[in-house]
């Protein structure tokens, strides 16, 4: 037997009684007064302009948010290495170490072999300002001496 619903009619092939219970239980007699009606309705409005009111302070903050990473990103271009790609003149004095003029392979060469052979190191090649120098000052010469945009500093 199928109890499929089609329409308001149960499959006509059900015995009577159990057609009329089976009625009895899809049944919604229950009748919500309008004064309930319009609480649930009013409090559901409600809840819907407080969850508006937090979207748009979602939607300001968010704003704010991409507001101060512009100006973060602003301020990192402006301190960041010119447009032909050259780093800043300081950094370029200090990554110049054996000061041909010009930060090359050679530079981070030099300071890798003086690292590998245990030599003394001279403090002005701690490139990254950590402290210490080490194989990421030699990391951070050979990227400034190969650096795509395929400028030397001078």
């Amino acid at each position: 037997m199928a109890f499929e619903q089609q329409g308001n009619s149960i499959e006509p092939d059900l015995p009577p009684r159990l057609r009329e219970a089976i009625g009895r239980l899809y049944a919604s007699p229950v009748q919500v007064p309008p004064a309930i009606d319009e609480r649930v309705l009013s409090n559901a409005r409600q809840s819907y302009f407080r969850r508006g009111r937090a979207w748009r302070m979602t939607r300001w903050i968010g704003a704010a948010a991409a507001a101060a990473a512009v100006v973060a990103l602003a301020v990192r271009v402006a301190h960041s290495p010119g447009p032909t790609g050259s780093p800043r003149p300081q950094l370029a004095r200090l990554a110049d170490v054996n000061h041909d003029g010009r930060v090359d392979i050679l530079d981070a060469y030099l300071v890798a072999r003086r690292i590998a052979d245990k030599q003394p190191l001279d403090p002005a090649w701690d490139i990254n300002g950590d402290g210490v120098v080490d194989q990421k000052d030699v990391d951070l010469i050979a990227n400034m001496a190969v650096s795509v945009s395929g400028g030397n500093a001078p």
